[in-house]
């Protein structure tokens, strides 16, 4: 009997060694993982890849606008300057609007170079009289210095532009036409452009309103005889330009049906980052990105920020891997952290159980990801006795277990650590998924506990969570200061992609500011 159970122990010995190689491995494999190199490898920019898109789009658009449009565009430009100065951040929304701007203006540009240019001569009794803006006779059209613009002629009483009521500059004449004592040449400047418009009226280029009243875009009429010209544009389709093949050419065609059109919804992993960003800068904002990157030091305890900028990235590097490598491209885990899993908590408390199950669904449905996980795993903080229990609770939906783990020897006094109830808004979150209906009696297991609870619990907690994430066993022993400064370096790295996002979005504005007020000093030289 001794024999068979030391070899037993042998065996298991060395499965262990084995395991512990293989998550070993596995663990480098999903640390040292960075998603957005991965998908674009040929990307250098430090956004998120929706965001350089619209911002390069944005640059091909500007280089394409006239001057006075640069003029036009000039103000927001600048508030969008004060924007990413004063927030240190800019949005998704609000750059993709900035791109539908210059489509905008790019279209009025094509629709207003669709009318001719056209010079203006006037109607003289000598010839037969021409249709109103008609064209000019041959023989008149000899008198001027030769052009290849199209010469309308135009009657006296309609020769000046309705908008300017200026009258219109009448082309050189030829030099054998030229009268006694007229030194022109036939060299002198050229009159100010006209353009006609479909109607056959006149106006100076200059005065269309498209770009000298804030409604460039509305609908043109004639000012003359009121007949539409133009609508207002459509918003520009900026999302059929977007090239889905080469951001999902790692996922099945199934899977790219699942995950819709890039532009409206980007792949999990992409929108776990962006989403990071976007957290990113408002802790920015309120102070608080310094303090999370402080709280991962040595004798500090890490808070809840900083441990919300763990979990994301790395159930980042979990999905895309499971996404990407996995034989169904499924993702089975779903974690709630801490914040969540607290107001999940209080609806539940209160009996809002459709609002909790809303709240628990809700980030799966934002990742766009199918079908329901198999598996919860919960991190969570609980107030008792002014004491902070940090634990982790993993709901397994298949088999209806519940198990929870903790380091605390008192936890028993703290009824809220076994959250049983969830299970009923586990169900209403997933109505049709094959969830056990009837969830056995929940396991309390007690872990080994770190040398300092009030320090280091969150991050035994943290290291629970992560094993659960592996797939290992949670007991499975974690270096609590490998893994702190894992998460130091996680928030450190974001901070810095934050600052370099905040940078290259500064130097783009700055860029397309100084383009335009270049034009508008110009403009306003005498």
């Amino acid at each position: 009997m001794d024999q068979n159970t030391s070899t037993i122990a042998e065996l298991r010995a060395e499965q262990v060694d084995q395991i512990s190689g293989n998550i070993s491995r596995l663990s480098y494999r999903l640390a040292s993982l960075d998603p957005s190199a991965d998908t674009d490898s040929s990307s250098s920019s430090p956004l998120p890849r929706r965001l350089q898109w619209v911002v390069d789009r944005s640059k091909e658009l500007f280089n394409e606008l006239e001057p006075k449009q640069l003029v036009v565009v000039l103000p927001t430009i600048r508030q969008l300057m004060e924007r990413v100065d004063e927030r240190k951040w800019l949005d998704f929304g609000e750059l993709d609007n900035f791109a539908k701007l210059l489509s905008r203006l790019v279209i009025l540009k094509e629709r207003k170079n669709k009318l001719p240019v056209v010079r203006f001569l006037p109607c003289i009794s000598d010839f037969p009289p021409s249709e109103l803006n008609g064209p000019a006779p041959a023989e008149w059209l000899a008198m001027f210095v030769h052009s290849d613009i199209p010469s309308v002629c135009i009657e006296d009483h309609n020769a000046c532009c309705n908008v300017c009521l200026e009258d219109f500059e009448e082309p050189a004449l030829a030099a054998e036409f030229q009268v006694d004592g007229d030194d022109d040449d036939g060299t002198q400047g050229s009159p100010k452009p006209l353009r006609q418009l479909t109607c056959g009226h006149v106006l100076h280029e200059d005065c269309l309103p498209m770009f000298q009243i804030d409604g460039y875009d509305e609908m043109f009429e004639c000012p003359v005889c009121r007949a539409e010209i133009w609508t207002s544009p459509p918003s520009s389709p900026l999302s059929a330009e977007i090239p889905r093949d080469s951001v999902l050419n790692s996922i099945s065609l199934d899977q790219q049906q699942t995950y819709g059109n890039y532009y409206y919804s980007p792949p999990p992993w992409l929108k776990i980052d962006e989403n990071s960003l976007e957290w990113a800068a408002w802790y920015r904002r309120v102070g608080k990105l310094d303090e999370a990157l402080n709280s991962t030091t040595h004798g500090h305890p890490v808070n809840l920020i900083a441990l919300g900028i763990w979990g994301d990235q790395t159930y980042m590097r979990y999905v895309y891997s499971r996404i990407t490598d996995g034989p169904e491209g499924l993702v089975d885990c779903l974690i709630v952290g801490p914040d969540r899993a607290q107001s999940i908590g209080a609806h539940i408390s209160e009996g809002e159980h459709e609002d909790a199950s809303r709240q628990l669904r809700g980030y799966w449905d934002f990742l766009g990801l199918q079908y329901a996980p198999h598996f919860l795993a919960v991190l969570n903080k609980h107030n008792c006795q002014d004491e902070c229990h940090w634990v982790v609770h993993r709901f397994s939906l298949l088999d209806g277990a519940l198990t929870t783990y903790h380091f605390h020897t008192d936890l028993h006094a703290c009824p809220d650590c076994r959250p049983v109830s969830w299970w009923s808004i586990i169900c209403l979150a997933w109505p049709n998924a094959a969830i056990c209906s009837n969830p056995g009696m929940p396991t309390l297991i007690h872990l080994h506990q770190p040398m300092e609870l009030g320090v280091d619990d969150c991050l035994a907690a943290a290291g629970v969570r992560h094993n659960i994430l592996m797939g290992l066993p949670a007991e499975h022993s974690v270096d609590l200061e490998c893994l702190r400064d894992l998460m130091h370096t996680e928030v450190k790295g974001l901070c810095e992609r934050h600052n370099s996002s905040v940078t290259y979005l500064s130097t783009f504005f700055g860029d397309l500011h100084g383009r335009s007020e270049r034009v508008e000093g110009n403009k306003l030289d005498p």
